[in-house]
């Protein structure tokens, strides 16, 4: 009585190995790159929805919201850092800073290391009328990616006079202004 033994043996096993290395070695840049596209149409769309709420906000209350950067998530920065997140708050006083913590609607943790948020100059935060409108000169947040020894500028979340919030993405391969500003 002669039975074969079921299983693999050790030359399938290493072959079956080679072929999934190659695979994964061919499809992992790929993986990464769609990962950080992700990662990138998230913060648009935290962002700009955040704007949004903010006017709609604003409007119904029938008085000021301010969106403004935050590290803390209770207090604005004063500078133009949004990379480590940002609060909306109710802003009846058209102050600087929250006057209590109650006053904080919502709170956006900071992001990916490798992803960098900043405002350009003028205009460190945006404030929202009753009427839905945010005066003053436009705000844009633009959006970098980093790495080791290079950047990338992927696009702005731009914010109107008429408080609309829009996304510009770049469509071709940009130096990070910001990075090359400070480098």
């Amino acid at each position: 009585m002669n039975r074969k033994e079921a299983g693999f043996s050790l030359i399938e096993l290493v072959v079956t190995l080679s072929v999934m290395a190659i695979i994964l070695t061919i499809a992992l840049p790929s993986f990464a790159a769609m990962v950080q596209r992700s990662r990138a149409s998230s913060t648009y769309h935290l962002l700009t929805t955040s704007f949004a709420a903010a006017r709609l906000q604003a409007v119904k209350d029938n008085a000021p919201v301010t969106v403004c950067p935050s590290s803390d998530g209770r207090t604005c920065r004063d500078d133009m850092i949004w990379s480590n997140g940002w609060i909306l708050y109710q802003d009846p006083g058209q102050d600087d800073q929250p006057r209590t913590a109650d006053m904080v609607i919502q709170r956006f943790e900071g992001l990916d290391d490798s992803l960098q948020l900043r405002s350009t100059a003028g205009r460190k935060r945006v404030r929202f009328q009753s009427t839905g409108w945010a005066f003053g000169s436009n705000l844009s947040v633009r959006l970098c990616h980093t790495g080791e020894n290079e950047s990338e500028f992927l696009g702005s979340v731009i914010v109107n006079n008429a408080g609309r919030a829009r996304t510009e993405r770049q469509r071709e391969p940009t130096r990070c202004p910001f990075i090359a500003e400070a480098g």
